[in-house]
C-alpha cells in the first residue's frame, strides 16, 4: 500500500466522519428542541466507577455526551492523522485507522433514544447491538495488529492483513449473541456473555502492551516504553467512555482518552521519523 493510499483513507474517513457527526448533531438539536428523546426505562448499569458514596449517580445526558465524544473523535483524529503523517509511511497508523472506525461506529447508540427504538423489540435493536459490539471487539484488535503486524517485513502483507481485521471484526459482529431484552444506561442493548466479552477484550489490550514491552526490551528504545503507556491510558479512557453514565465518569474518560490519543500519536510520529 502506498503513502497516497493511506492518505486517502484517512481523508475518507474524515469525512465520512464527520458527515456521521454533523448528523447526530443536527438530529439530537432538532430531537431536544421537539422534546422526543426517549431515555431507556429503568436500565442496567454496565459499570459503575465509584459504587458507594453517591459519587456517580446515573445521568442520561452524559451518556449523550459520551457518544458525541466519541463521534467528534473520529473526524478529529482522521485529520490530525492526515496532517501529522502525510509524509510518514506507517503501517501502525494504517491499522489505527479501524481504531478510529470503532469510534464512528459508538455513535449508533444515539438512535436508540433519538427515535425510542427500545419501546419495540425491533430489528433496529439487534443491528445497531451488533454494530457497537463489533466496534467494541474492533478497538483492541486494531491496537493489537498496529503492534504486531506494523515491521517493515509485513509491508507487502498490509491488505491481507488489513483484510483479516476487518473480516473478523464482522464476523465477530454478526455472531455474536445479542440480548435485546435488556437496555443499558449506556444507550446499547446487551450482549450475551457480557463478561465473557470484557474478558475477550482486556486480553487483547494487555497482550498488545507486553507486545509493545518485548519490542521496546528487544531494540532498546525507551520511547517504545511511552507508547505502551500510551496504549494504557489510551485503553483506559476509551473502555470509560464506553461505560460512561455520569458526569464524573465522563470527565475523567474524556481526559484518559485525549491524552492517550495525543501520547500514543506522538511517540509513533517521534518513532517513525527517528528510528526509520
Amino acid at each position: 500500500m502506498t503513502l497516497k493510499d493511506k492518505n486517502r483513507i484517512f481523508l475518507f474517513l474524515f469525512i465520512f466522519s464527520a458527515i456521521i457527526f454533523l448528523f447526530n448533531i443536527t438530529v439530537l438539536c432538532i430531537a431536544a428542541a421537539a422534546k422526543s428523546i426517549v431515555p431507556p426505562i429503568n436500565p442496567m448499569r454496565p459499570f459503575v466507577l465509584i459504587p458507594k458514596g453517591g459519587l456517580c449517580p446515573y445521568n442520561f445526558n452524559s451518556s449523550l455526551a459520551a457518544i458525541i465524544a466519541f463521534s467528534l473523535s473520529a473526524p478529529a483524529l482522521s485529520i490530525a492523522i492526515f496532517k501529522g503523517f502525510e509524509k510518514t509511511p506507517s503501517l501502525e497508523i494504517l491499522f489505527f485507522s479501524g481504531f478510529i472506525i470503532s469510534c464512528v461506529t459508538e455513535s449508533a447508540r444515539i438512535l436508540l433514544p433519538l427515535f425510542g427504538f427500545w419501546k419495540t423489540n425491533s430489528l433496529f435493536l439487534i443491528y445497531i447491538g451488533r454494530i457497537v459490539a463489533a466496534g467494541r471487539f474492533l478497538a483492541p484488535i486494531s491496537l493489537f495488529f498496529a503492534t504486531v503486524f506494523s515491521s517493515a517485513e509485513e509491508l507487502q502483507n498490509a491488505e491481507r492483513n488489513i483484510f483479516i481485521l476487518l473480516a473478523s471484526t464482522c464476523a465477530f459482529g454478526f455472531f455474536y449473541p445479542m440480548d435485546t431484552t435488556i437496555t443499558t444506561s449506556t444507550c446499547t442493548v446487551l450482549w450475551g456473555f457480557r463478561k465473557f466479552f470484557a474478558v475477550i477484550r482486556v486480553f487483547i489490550v494487555v497482550v498488545t502492551i507486553f507486545s509493545v514491552l518485548a519490542e521496546a526490551y528487544t531494540k532498546g528504545i525507551n520511547g517504545i516504553y511511552i507508547k505502551a503507556l500510551g496504549i494504557v491510558i489510551l485503553a483506559t479512557g476509551y473502555g470509560l467512555l464506553c461505560n460512561t453514565d455520569c458526569w464524573l465518569e465522563f470527565f475523567i474518560a474524556i481526559i484518559l482518552y485525549a491524552s492517550g490519543c495525543v501520547l500514543y500519536l506522538k511517540t509513533v510520529h517521534y518513532l517513525e521519523n527517528t528510528w526509520n
